[in-house]
């Protein structure tokens, strides 16, 4: 068991003491995924005219997940690219064909504000969050203000990769503990797999589902605590450029070449390219993340721990961002056998992947809305939610748990 009053521990890549306790409580949650499914048949087959075969169970290993929900327009896509018979892509009829991040995350911050039994003119501020938007100016947090009908308040947003979501559990309460703030709504929406990556780059891009979420904050009675943290010199290991309008000429020459040397089953060509200098696609070395981010996640978690007194037996759950059942496990291994946490640890971990994929800065509230689903969570619990993501950019929010006002705002819906 931790003591605190030991010395602390060296950490590899995070500051303990730049760090930010507020009273803050989360009082509302509500999330989208689109209707669309992408199933592990389609990566298999995708596999097989690259060259390089994985069967459906190879697929299911490596990545840790079964399906994907993507809008329509993704599905398309993957006619387009992949070709028009290929398997695994299952339609919903009643899908909006032309669905866009916005609606998804407005359809997120409606259930928020329903869960927590809040109107929207009771928004005093609006964060926005996106690793994968295409709005430079209005953002998604001015657009989504726009469609709640909200006043005109501070709407500001936030593109860090998967670990803007933490960023934006401390800036909403550092705004509420300064008073600027009585309510601060968070509003996150990705596209991944349409926007930053090339669907061909299945190593990647296989990995990634759709969706938005949003979260409410307001003072509170108890403290919470939030750390954050950025090392460019980490952002080799996973990192994107996005497009803009002169490099469009280029990448249509790109994805042509890509087309066909795909007809013709050149995949190791294909490979070459993505390792190539390509903007507008993320590339991943996947070694070097899976070094890094467990690493980064335990100690934001420890060392909030250590600030907030709490002995890791006081920490119900904790919620990692979803981007690796094997970054999960290996977070909890860390705090273990790094940090002196119990072997109990292992059993408080939260891996919600297989039926979503990775959703970047939608993936807390996922699994947070799976742990209301099946009954886990009770009032007073304190959770760890905790994100690592591209740039290198971690952090965590440890945070107690108070029952939503409308519970079934947040799980039961149509």
């Amino acid at each position: 068991m931790i003591q605190i009053q030991e010395e602390w521990p060296e950490y590899l890549y995070i500051d303990p003491q730049v760090y930010t306790k507020a009273r803050a409580r989360l009082c509302g949650l509500g999330y989208y995924v689109p209707a669309g499914v992408i199933t592990n048949e389609f990566y298999s087959y995708v596999t097989k005219h690259l060259g390089e075969p994985r069967s459906v169970e190879d697929m299911d290993r490596a990545a840790g997940l079964s399906v994907r929900h993507v809008r329509a327009s993704t599905l398309e896509l993957c006619r387009k690219v992949a070709g028009k018979d290929a398997p695994g892509l299952i339609d919903s009829p009643k899908a909006p064909r032309n669905e866009s991040l916005i609606d998804m995350a407005v359809i997120a911050a409606q259930r928020a504000l329903a869960s927590a039994g809040r109107a929207p003119a009771e928004v005093d501020a609006v964060i926005g969050i996106s690793s994968s938007d295409e709005y430079g100016f209005p953002t998604v947090a001015n657009l989504v203000q726009l469609r709640l009908g909200l006043r005109s308040i501070r709407a500001l947003m936030l593109k860090g990769a998967c670990s803007s979501q933490t960023e934006a559990f401390q800036i909403a309460s550092e705004m509420l503990t300064a008073g600027s703030a009585r309510l601060v709504l968070i509003v996150a929406t990705e596209g991944l797999l349409p926007n930053v990556m090339h669907i061909l780059d299945w190593k990647l891009s296989s990995l990634f589902g759709e969706g938005a979420a949003a979260f409410l904050l307001e003072s509170g009675d108890e403290e919470t605590y939030s750390i954050n943290g950025y090392d460019a010199h980490l952002a080799p290991s996973l990192h994107g450029q996005t497009a803009l309008r002169k490099d469009v000429i280029e990448m249509a020459e790109v994805n042509m070449r890509i087309a066909q040397l795909y007809a013709e089953g050149k995949g190791a060509e294909i490979a070459q390219i993505f390792d190539g200098s390509l903007v507008g696609y993320a590339k991943m070395n996947g070694k070097e993340v899976f070094r890094i981010a467990p690493r980064t996640m335990a100690e934001c978690i420890d060392a909030l721990c250590r600030h907030a007194q709490l002995s890791p037996d006081d920490v119900s759950y904790i919620v990692p961002h979803q981007a690796n059942s094997r970054i999960t496990r290996r977070l909890g291994e860390i705090l273990v056998h790094t940090y002196g946490w119990p072997p109990s640890t292992m059993e408080k971990l939260v891996d919600e992947l297989r039926y979503y994929g990775n959703l970047s800065n939608v993936s807390i509230a996922i699994a947070l809305a799976e742990m209301l689903r099946k009954g886990r969570l009770h009032d007073g619990q304190w959770l760890a939610l905790a994100a690592v993501g591209a740039g290198i950019h971690y952090g965590a929010w440890l945070v107690p748990y108070h029952q939503f006002k409308n519970v079934d705002a947040v799980i039961n819906f149509e």
